[in-house]
């Protein structure tokens, strides 16, 4: 493999300094899905590690201690970027289906298919609230399930306008659930009923998760982050960048990073500008901005530990863990023999527990360079 220079950090980490166990798993494609949430994948539950497999398509549950293999069950497609976790149960996904399993066992409790045909009918991901589950389909529906049997409680048309797909992961306020889709629409509904609370139109598709924080909801476009008060739906704050693309976004505390890469083809607009052909990860409170700086290249998805107070960053060539209040990098951890493609990382009891496609695809635990002395 040709060398890839590694970004700036306190300190660098080689991943086999750091690894405690390594789980390899089966190689027929990519290991992980591009992170368009903020749920880790894998997901530590109690004694547990499970994943989503994108390919070959499987939920995957491994031992925490010793990374051996406790259950694999085999979707019907491609499998999503996340599982979720209620009350012993594992709500994952495949392109098309939507799985309750048991998270002890790895056998199914129920499935849910929005639409009888197609190969590719759901990239929306599982939402989880007090017994119901919440999903969206490229048919323009979003259902709410009962979380116990799989059965619909009710489902609604986000939009009737054209691209109406639901592509985005829902967000909880209080009792209403809201959800966007590829319109450029976002509407809050009743939980218990379905009924529609508020709707708001915002300048393009929303396909990735969408936040909420101290009775505000946040959404990205290709060019804008939007924050709505999750009661009205009135629009709070905007923040729009013509000439880049927003790649990720994660809440920090009280405070909202996002990382932006370059629109190919696109210059800068203003003369004291930041050079357009650069990634930049900012960061604001309310509406002041706090920093911006260059970012690393590569970056696939961004996660805030709440118990750690850090931001780990996810990329195809490794695994950053930065302070979110300056943006500084503290550790970057790498492959020296291959790229490490982290999906977003779970960390528990100073161990870091990551999936990777590297040449062979594999779950890793990993001493955690960050971790406080108990």
């Amino acid at each position: 493999m040709d060398e890839i220079e590694q970004p700036e950090a306190g300190q660098q980490h080689l991943l086999g300094t750091l690894q405690v166990w390594k789980h390899s798993l089966p190689a027929s494609g990519p290991a992980v899905s591009p992170p368009r949430t903020q749920h880790p994948n894998p997901l530590v539950v109690g004694d547990s590690v499970i994943a989503s497999v994108f390919s070959p398509g499987t939920i995957s549950s491994v031992d925490k201690k010793s990374g051996q293999a406790r259950w694999s069950y085999k979707v019907d497609g491609y499998a999503g970027e996340q599982v979720v976790h209620a009350a012993g149960r594992i709500y994952a996904k495949s392109s098309r289906t939507l799985y309750c399993l048991d998270a002890a066992r790895g056998t199914s409790h129920w499935s849910f298919s929005p639409m009888e045909n197609g190969r590719e009918t759901i990239y929306s991901a599982p939402t989880y609230h007090r017994d119901r589950v919440f999903i969206g389909d490229r048919a323009g529906m979003f259902h709410c399930l009962d979380a116990s049997s799989g059965k619909p409680v009710w489902s609604q048309k986000v939009s009737a306008r054209d691209n109406n797909q639901v592509n985005t992961t829902a967000a909880i306020h209080d009792e209403v659930v809201v959800m966007g889709c590829n319109a450029g629409v976002i509407v809050a509904y009743q939980i218990a009923t379905g009924r529609v609370v508020w709707e708001q139109s915002i300048d393009g598709p929303c396909t990735s998760e969408i936040l909420a924080r101290d009775g505000k909801v946040f959404m990205t476009t290709w060019h804008s982050i939007y924050g709505l008060d999750a009661s009205t739906g009135k629009i709070d704050f905007h923040m729009h960048w013509p000439s880049l693309n927003i790649r990720a976004v994660a809440l920090c505390g009280d405070s909202l990073i996002a990382v932006l890469n370059p629109v190919m083809g696109v210059t800068r607009r203003k003369q004291n500008d930041p050079p357009a052909d650069l990634p930049r990860m900012v960061a604001f409170r309310g509406e002041s901005q706090l920093f911006e700086i260059e970012a690393a290249e590569f970056v696939v998805g961004i996660r805030f530990h709440e118990d750690s107070g850090l931001l780990y960053e996810s990329r195809i060539d490794g695994l950053g863990i930065i302070d979110p209040a300056t943006g500084r990098r503290l550790h970057n951890i790498y492959a020296d023999d291959s790229l490490l493609n982290c999906g977003l990382v779970d960390i528990d009891d100073g161990r870091i527990y990551a999936m990777a496609s590297d040449l062979e695809g594999a779950i890793y635990c990993l001493r955690s360079p960050a971790a406080r002395p108990t």
